[in-house]
C-alpha cells in the first residue's frame, strides 16, 4: 500500500482527511462535481496498476462509501501520472490499457438531484465510463436501495508498467 498525499489541486470544496490506517476520509461540501488529485511515493521496483478501494465509514451518509444523499458515489475518470524522484515535476501521463471492478451497473441517467445545472446529459454505469475522456459518464457504485452501501474496488491496468526502481512519485 502506498502513503497517499493529497495535491492542493481540489475543487468543489471538498477536502481529504487522512486516515491512520493510511485511507481518506472525504470531508466538507459534497460538490456534484469534484477534482483531487493524489500523490504517492514508491520504493517498489515497478507498479503495473492501481487498485482503487471505496470504504464505508460511519463518518459518510448512509454509511458510504460515497457521499451523495444515497451514500454511492461515481468517477468521472481516473488518470494516472508518473515522475522520477529525482525531478518531482516532470509528470508523464500514463495510460490506463484496461480496468475491472465488482460492480458494474448498466448506464443510468444520473438523478436530477445530482445535475450540475449545464444542460448534459450525463449517465453513471460501468467501469469504462472511468476512463472513456468524457466528463458526461461516470463509473457509478449504486446497486440500489438495500445493496448500497458496500465498499467497492476497481482495479486500473497500466499499458507499460512504471520502473521505480530509483523511486517515483
Amino acid at each position: 500500500m502506498l502513503k497517499l498525499e493529497v495535491d492542493d489541486i481540489s475543487t468543489g470544496g471538498e477536502r481529504e482527511l487522512p486516515m491512520k490506517d493510511g485511507s481518506m476520509l472525504a470531508q466538507g461540501y459534497a460538490p456534484t462535481k469534484h477534482t483531487v488529485q493524489f500523490a504517492a511515493h514508491s520504493e517498489l521496483p515497478e507498479i503495473r496498476a492501481v487498485r482503487l478501494e471505496l470504504l464505508t465509514d460511519p463518518e459518510l451518509p448512509n454509511g458510504g462509501p460515497g457521499r451523495s444523499i444515497h451514500g454511492t458515489g461515481a468517477l468521472t475518470e481516473f488518470r494516472v501520472e508518473a515522475a522520477p524522484a529525482t525531478s518531482p515535476k516532470q509528470f508523464t501521463k500514463l495510460k490506463v490499457a484496461s480496468a475491472t471492478a465488482d460492480i458494474n451497473p448498466p448506464e443510468t441517467l444520473l438523478e436530477a438531484a445530482f445535475d450540475d445545472k449545464k444542460g448534459n446529459r450525463r449517465v453513471t454505469g460501468p467501469i469504462e465510463f472511468a476512463l472513456d475522456g468524457k466528463d458526461e459518464t461516470a463509473w457509478g457504485i449504486d446497486s440500489g436501495p438495500g445493496t448500497r452501501n458496500q465498499a467497492r474496488k476497481a482495479v486500473f491496468v497500466l499499458d507499460q508498467p512504471i520502473a521505480t526502481r530509483a523511486g517515483a512519485c
